[in-house]
């Protein structure tokens, strides 16, 4: 498929969905109350925006409440008693690269991959 044709068809596919979103009816436009939940980067659609139209026909929106930075957060710090430790997500072969941390003392540092906590 070239180029062009491409930026043509996806032209096509959000007029549908703007002239779709243009002729819901008020009725419907209280339902869309459940498909604009706000995400963890605080990702929220206006009530007439085209891209909710995906959630017509009784589909809601659905947003994970636990995210990421909390859950790396409530993980217990590894105190390690060096000045220096490794990390390699610890799961063998679906961790990551092995990173070498330097430590300071009394000072929190993070593994760049996965987020672990070591202090000194």
């Amino acid at each position: 498929i070239n180029a062009e044709y491409g930026q043509h068809y996806f032209k096509q596919i959000n007029l549908r969905m703007f002239n779709l979103a243009r002729t819901i009816r008020p009725t419907t436009i209280a339902r869309f109350s459940r498909a604009c939940a706000s995400t963890h980067t605080g990702q929220s659609y206006d009530v007439n925006d085209p891209r909710n139209a995906r959630y017509i026909g009784g589909k809601q929106k659905e947003v994970n409440p636990n995210f990421a930075v909390n859950m790396v957060a409530a993980e217990p710090v590894d105190v390690v008693g060096k000045t220096h430790t490794h990390c390699d997500g610890g799961h063998g072969a679906l961790g990551h690269p092995r990173v070498f941390i330097n430590l300071d003392k009394g000072v929190t540092k993070l593994c760049g991959y996965c987020g672990k906590q070591f202090r000194a």
